[in-house]
């Protein structure tokens, strides 16, 4: 079976997507799972001027789509997320995204969010919009792959609820294997991946040591709290075809680690993947 490992473009940090580009199959593989938005949260900063947005005009764009051929790296897929769904203004804004990525890097995974609703109102609310953006995402080639965040999808069981609910075959599941112990207090990670594998289009490979809410998301295999031989062979046994990124978000209150540092820590995971068969 072929697997395709990934990298998400935030793992270069404030260096950006272009260096990420340039960088990524020194590291060992050739896929990335592109931002399309800053980001500044849990001590990861990452301007929008390092990324390449839906703003972005067209000769912006094509540039960075030559930039990406000429040095053979492929596009797994596009990480949309960040606006309030709930609203308006955060559903044409996500639905930009996924036209721009759908456009430009011909991906057929966008990754977002599900955003917190407050109430049974915002969550029918936030079920509508879903099913708004599956639709959009529908006719563009793209599924929509549903980040495990606090929430909506903070674990299996309300994964499963909101998919109940949402009911729309372009909008599904990212598993995040970090994510899931840093909002749930004594989950395993692979047990809740066990009640959700079919549901799953994306993986997001993170790794830590288990604790709520410890941000604590070092190169892939330096953690421990996650058996990442068993996450492949659930997947394997649903005959899962998306991409497995990794992802490494950092520990806090360390110094900001720098490019080579972040370089040897994505090559590290790396080769810990390949160990384990992937």
């Amino acid at each position: 079976m072929t697997r395709i490992l990934s990298c998400f473009s935030n793992c270069y940090g404030a260096d950006g997507v272009w260096t990420a580009v340039e960088m990524i199959r020194k590291a060992g593989i050739d896929h990335l799972e592109l931002a399309l938005r800053g980001h500044d949260f849990g001590g990861l900063v990452i301007p929008e001027s390092a990324v390449v947005t839906e703003k972005a005009d067209d000769a912006t764009a094509q540039a960075f789509v030559d930039h990406l051929a000429k040095h053979e790296v492929k596009v797994s897929g596009c990480n949309v997320g960040g606006a309030d769904i709930r609203t308006e203004e955060g559903v044409a804004l996500t639905e930009r995204r996924i036209r721009f990525a759908a456009k430009w890097f011909q991906v057929s995974i966008c990754v977002t969010g599900a955003g917190q609703p407050a109430d049974d109102d915002q969550r029918r609310t936030t079920v509508a919009n879903l099913r708004r953006l599956g639709d959009a995402a529908s006719e563009v080639g793209v599924v929509l792959a549903l980040e495990t965040h606090k929430g909506p999808t903070q674990n299996a069981d309300a994964m499963l609820a909101l998919m109940d609910d949402v009911r729309h075959p372009h909008v599904l599941l990212n598993f995040d294997t970090g994510n899931i112990a840093y909002y749930n207090e004594g989950v395993d990670p692979c047990d809740e991946l066990e009640k959700v594998k079919d549901l799953v289009r994306n993986v997001h490979v993170k790794d830590n040591r288990g604790g709520l809410e410890d941000w604590y998301f070092p190169a892939v295999g330096d953690g421990g709290a996650v058996n990442f031989a068993r996450v492949r062979e659930i997947l394997d046994g649903v005959g899962y075809q998306g991409a497995y990124t990794i992802e490494i978000e950092g520990i806090g209150g360390e110094p900001e680690p720098g490019l080579e540092e972040r370089q040897r820590r994505i090559a590290r995971s790396v080769a810990h993947l390949r160990a384990q068969g992937y």
